[in-house]
């Protein structure tokens, strides 16, 4: 069909291309709500509870502004649909259109503050955070070309100093998945610094990070070393 090749892209693919998830939850009671007892009864009826917080620039939110925080609770069947897509560890790296049911609100967050519980592995509380274009995100680090590295090709492993490159993301550019890290002729005790990351275009590293004489660290390169004849 000729015409559906010139459609425009629908929402969704728009929110797609640009690495934003969609997710939904539902306002809470700050007063009835709220403390220890009802967070365990909220746990119970699989509501997570939460909060929206943080400053929001292209809203005039100020960060330092209490009445912008806002009181929430998450179904928890979407919160394990995303550590199972995301994992733990790059939850907090993931950008979430997040709709209060209530209101129709639609909030742009990342998440914050994961807590578990320490043995029966289950979610006790997260918050997200508003997210705005410039606003640093950290972006976890992925190592690519292992099997053009020597060392590695010894068993070689990286000892990593940072998992997460704290970056800024230019507005209408989509959030990176991750940040490539060449691994092509790395040898037995290399540093890593920024020099090999592969940074995207529209995506800078944070000022908040330090680019003086030693540079940002990511780790060592170890393993054992070459033999003779290998």
């Amino acid at each position: 069909d000729i015409g559906s090749i010139n459609e425009a892209p629908t929402d969704d693919e728009k929110i797609s291309a640009m690495n934003i998830y969609n997710m939904s939850c539902h306002a809470r009671c700050g007063e009835t709500e709220d403390g220890s007892n009802a967070s365990r009864r909220l746990r119970k009826a699989g509501l997570i509870p939460g909060v929206i917080y943080g400053g929001d620039k292209s809203k005039g939110i100020h960060h330092m502004d209490k009445k912008h925080i806002l009181p929430i609770k998450t179904p928890q069947n979407q919160l394990y649909s995303a550590i199972n897509l995301h994992g733990h560890r790059t939850l907090e790296s993931r950008l979430y259109d997040l709709t209060v049911e209530e209101t129709g609100e639609v909030h742009q967050v990342l998440p914050r503050g994961l807590q578990m519980h320490p043995v029966k592995e289950k979610i006790i509380c997260l918050n997200f955070i508003r997210y705005y274009p410039g606003r640093p995100i950290k972006i976890p680090i992925l190592p690519i070309n292992q099997e053009d590295s020597p060392a590695m090709k010894r068993g070689g492993f990286i000892v990593w100093q940072n998992r997460y490159l704290e970056c800024v993301v230019e507005d209408g550019v989509p959030i990176p998945e991750h940040i490539e890290l060449e691994c092509s002729g790395l040898e037995r005790k290399t540093v890593l610094r920024q020099e090999r990351l592969l940074i995207p275009d529209g995506v800078s590293v944070s000022p908040r990070i330090d680019n003086g004489k030693h540079k940002w660290l990511l780790g060592s390169v170890f393993g054992r070393a070459a033999r003779d004849g290998e």
